[in-house]
């Protein structure tokens, strides 16, 4: 379920019992749709309609050290590839690939559904 505009996103690493919060953001621009962490813990990545936002984890800056854009409508699905070089987003009828170093996306694949979910396979031989 999508978190209404002006939500509190609270997060932190560690022990089930000794969590504490690394970091707090206000988020205004839109509703959050998927939430995601890089594998290495650096950056949170925030997918709203109709761009994703990404936040440095460890660092007091509310604002995003970047944004993608170039989905049309909701961004539902948002991931990372294990080395933290390529995220995917998933909206309504596409999915792209972006390489989170360079700006826009660099694939676009298109769907007739819906994407409310995605996984990444590992690369295979």
């Amino acid at each position: 379920r999508p978190l209404r505009p002006g939500t509190t996103i609270r997060f932190g690493f560690g022990r089930r019992q000794r969590v504490g919060v690394y970091r707090t953001l206000q988020y205004t621009e839109s509703q959050v749709n998927s939430l995601c962490i890089t594998p290495n813990k650096k950056f949170l990545a925030v997918a709203g309609n109709p761009h994703v936002r990404l936040y440095e984890i460890n660092s007091n800056n509310p604002n995003p050290v970047t944004s993608f854009d170039g989905h049309s409508s909701n961004v539902t699905s948002v991931g990372f590839q294990k080395d933290c070089k390529w995220m995917y987003t998933g909206s309504d009828g596409s999915v792209k690939i972006w390489d989170i170093r360079a700006p826009g996306y660099q694939r676009d694949y298109q769907s007739k559904s819906a994407i409310n979910n995605r996984r990444s396979a590992p690369k295979s031989g």
